[in-house]
């Protein structure tokens, strides 16, 4: 991480010098050098007045003059032959009485007869020494300014991101619970937030796989025994005993194809493959078929399914039927097997939501585990829940779907007594 910080830190610094090298170069050679004719035209004024006074005064007045205003310039003033001026600046010369250029030295041409000129800087000058000094002294601190604040910045984000990699560290150890720091000091924007949500993803899935391992081979051991108990028996049964032992084979093999769906549902879910495929889905037509074929399901049940709707016969939702369809029949399913006599399914209108609700009349769910029922492999301790078999995925599966379709699922206190399942899609 370190090495990290000293290699972002140094490419701040070389890319501000880059920056500042390729701006002067580009205002130097791709763009006109404003500076440079700036202090060619301020130059030119005393040429002008150097060349007015040239008449009436003598040669050595004239250098006199020439000397001083190199002074007064900074500059250090040379006559020269024509044939000494660079070509190329020769051709400038012609159009103008002087030239700058950064690349040359600059020039200027005077008198008559004509005289040619050469300017350099009087590096001994003192002003001149002490604007270098001030230069340097502005550059520097500029440079420590921009250093420092580069600094500082780096540091505290090194300091932040080091807690993240302590804790991802921590994690990687089997420490699932760590969390990274999320007070407004030590937060990386919005990276700490997600990184917890990604941890406790991950614990989840570790912890969900962990009792997934355990739930298979409680599972499906019992069923799996019961198979071997019943080939024995089927061995040595008599003609009229085989088809009780054959129908309990089927009921042994259907509850291990449940379960084995369970967890493939579950897994995809895990996985987020479980996608929506969604149809126009005619409300009443959908919900009367389903109440039907449960009825028909459960034919030498005493128990029978209420049908409640106070919508429009033509309401019709957008939504994936299949996932639909599997969602409603667990909670009814789950409300047959822990409900008594009295189950209802009632569906309504609630501005843009369209919601089903699934009543029982049986224990209900303790207000402290409404939300852990939907917690995959979690299985109240009740006698109700004792008695009847399942996987604790039922619900789990139920509300992702609900998600998936943009709504909610939450249980409460059924006007029966028992549990209220409420799903609510949005209609839109």
């Amino acid at each position: 991480m370190t090495r990290l910080f000293i290699s972002l830190y140094l490419g701040i610094l070389a890319t501000f010098m880059v920056f500042i090298l390729v701006a002067h170069l580009i205002n130097t050679f791709l763009i006109v050098d404003i500076e440079n004719i700036i202090d060619a035209e301020q130059f030119s004024a005393e040429v002008a007045l150097l060349e007015r006074l040239d008449p009436h005064i003598s040669r050595q007045e004239r250098q006199r003059l020439i000397q001083e205003v190199a002074q007064k310039n900074q500059l250090l003033i040379t006559e020269i032959k024509k044939d000494e001026v660079p070509e190329h600046v020769q051709d400038q010369l012609d159009a103008y009485p002087v030239w700058f250029d950064d690349d040359e030295y600059d020039y200027f041409r005077a008198f008559s007869p004509l005289q040619y000129y050469r300017l350099s800087e009087d590096e001994d000058n003192e002003l001149l020494l002490i604007d270098d000094k001030v230069a340097m002294a502005i550059f520097i601190a500029f440079i420590v300014f921009i250093a420092l604040n580069c600094f500082i910045w780096l540091y505290g984000l090194h300091r932040k991101l080091r807690h993240l990699e302590d804790t991802a560290d921590k994690i990687s150890r089997g420490q699932l619970h760590q969390r990274a720091p999320v007070k407004k000091s030590l937060r990386v924007g919005r990276l700490n937030l997600r990184f917890n949500e990604m941890a406790g993803r991950i614990e989840q899935l570790l912890l969900g796989h962990k009792r997934l391992t355990q739930a298979v081979a409680h599972e499906l051991r019992s069923p799996l025994f019961r198979l071997q108990l019943q080939i024995d028996l089927l061995d040595q049964a008599k003609e009229e005993d085989r088809q009780a032992h054959l129908r309990s084979l089927e009921e042994d093999v259907h509850q291990l194809n449940e379960l084995v769906d369970e967890f493939l549902e579950y897994g995809k879910m895990q996985r987020s493959e479980l996608a929506l495929t969604s149809e126009s889905v005619w409300v009443t037509p959908f919900v009367e078929e389903l109440c039907d074929n449960l009825a028909l399901e459960n034919r030498e049940s005493a128990t029978e399914i209420k049908l409640e709707s106070t919508i429009a016969s033509d309401l019709r939702i957008e939504a994936d039927k299949g996932k639909l369809t599997r969602a409603l029949n667990n909670l009814l399913r789950n409300a047959i097997k822990y409900g008594n006599a009295r189950i209802k399914l009632k569906v309504s209108r609630e501005q843009d939501l369209l919601a089903f609700s699934v009543e029982d009349d049986g224990e209900g769910i303790p207000e402290q585990y409404r939300e852990q029922i939907f917690q995959p492999y979690f299985r109240l301790n009740t006698k109700a829940h004792d008695r009847v078999s399942g996987y604790g995925l039922g619900l789990t599966i139920c509300r992702e779907i609900a998600e998936l379709h943009r709504g909610t699922l939450r249980v409460q206190q059924s006007e029966f007594g028992g549990a209220a399942f409420k799903l609510k899609l949005p209609l839109g």
